[in-house]
């Protein structure tokens, strides 16, 4: 890999110093529980109890979720937060703020309760955009590690990745909805299947954090070369019915593992929480976690010649890697790894690549308009 060129290396140092002066807007309303803390939330979907989980966190007092379903109004939430119209929360709680819990609809949504409420009443605050993160935590890592942020960008071979690099990392600092949807990067071709992970017909993909095959769904349609086999891991007992539907339409040729891939063979704590499914460390006790079985690929796999590997396992991908390192280091697979679930996996896992295989060439996509689905490429084209 080539370096940048003195002029040019000071240039980033530059660009990237100019961020450590952005206030985050997320941080700024986490903030102003202690003098505002009365919440309305619109929106019951996916996103919601994350949100409302944090807004408690930080001290504020969730009075009401609305909802365009109307067979929801009068239903409760966890017994506890009532779900009713706008117009009943308006009323019945003149100081609460409304704060969207939808992402997905969040101009839409916007543009709808603008024309219902108070200027002073709307927040334009995209909470969904802090997912993974809280209060400080970007901006502490990356001041402290700001080095390391230099240097991967400095890495990363192409300047659209670079650029997509500076652009998420200033999301993240500002707390921008906009900004993060000036990072994206477009997602008609998700895991580049279609282009620098096209699959061939002696291809093993192995994908990490299956969840309900859509990710497989997708390399299927770009193997219009065929492929090999398929190895699937997914510890989500949820999940596995319709995993296994996938498998018995290909023949048997994709093999589920219900394991979670990690640093090592053993059993850890597992949160089942749909598209946020995750393996938990330093848990306490909680009705909701179960056990569940981990692997190292390198004791999975270790005798079959990897392709490509994808990872999605909302922040363990570090330590799956590390349980991947001779695979990676002897077969070099192409590589789709998530970055967005710790603020260390910005640097570390490029880091890391790098040091497995050091002619790795290393892209970046930012593949959503929010937090999620910064993806992290390494190939050797």
């Amino acid at each position: 890999m080539e370096f940048a060129s003195r002029p040019a290396r000071e240039k980033t140092i530059a660009m990237l110093e100019n961020l450590r002066g952005i206030s985050s807007k997320i941080d700024e309303f986490l903030e102003s529980s202690s003098q505002n803390p009365t919440i309305a939330l619109y929106g019951a979907g996916f996103a919601m109890p994350a949100i409302l989980d944090k807004l408690e966190r930080y001290g504020f007092s969730v009075v009401a979720i609305c909802d365009s379903d109307t067979s929801k109004h009068g239903k409760s939430f966890r017994g506890i937060y009532p779900v009713m119209s706008v117009e009943q929360a308006k009323s019945a709680n003149p100081d609460a703020r409304f704060l969207i819990s939808s992402p997905e609809y969040f101009d839409e949504i916007s543009k709808f309760l603008g024309g219902i409420l108070d200027e002073h009443q709307l927040c334009d605050v995209d909470l969904e955009c802090a997912h993974y993160f809280e209060k400080g935590e970007f901006h502490a890592f990356f001041n402290s590690d700001f080095d390391r942020f230099s240097k991967v960008h400095e890495l990363l071979e192409d300047d659209g990745s670079k650029e997509t690099y500076f652009r998420v990392i200033k999301a993240h600092m500002s707390g921008e909805r906009k900004d993060f949807e000036e990072a994206f990067t477009g997602n008609d071709d998700w895991y580049l299947f279609q282009s620098l992970l096209k699959p061939t017909a002696d291809t093993l993909y192995v994908d990490c954090g299956a969840y309900d095959g859509d990710t497989i769904r997708l390399l299927l349609r770009a193997a219009d070369q065929g492929y090999r086999s398929i190895v699937a891991l997914e510890p989500d007992p949820a999940m596995l019915p319709r995993l296994n539907a996938i498998s018995e339409e290909q023949g048997g040729k994709i093999e589920i593992v219900p394991k979670g891939a990690s640093d090592k063979d053993g059993i850890l704590k597992f949160k089942a929480n749909g598209v946020y499914s995750a393996i938990v460390e330093n848990c306490t006790e909680d009705d909701d976690l179960i056990s569940i079985s981990t692997t190292k690929l390198d004791s999975l796999l270790k005798n079959d010649r990897v392709s490509i590997i994808k990872m999605d396992i909302e922040g363990g991908e570090y330590d799956a890697l590390n349980g991947a390192a001779e695979i990676i280091a002897n077969h070099k697979p192409k590589l789709a790894i998530c970055l967005y679930h710790k603020v260390e996996d910005f640097v570390r896992i490029a880091e890391l690549l790098l040091q497995l295989v050091p002619e790795y060439k290393l892209s970046l996509r930012h593949q959503t308009k929010s937090c999620t689905d910064t993806i992290l490429f390494a190939t050797l084209d």
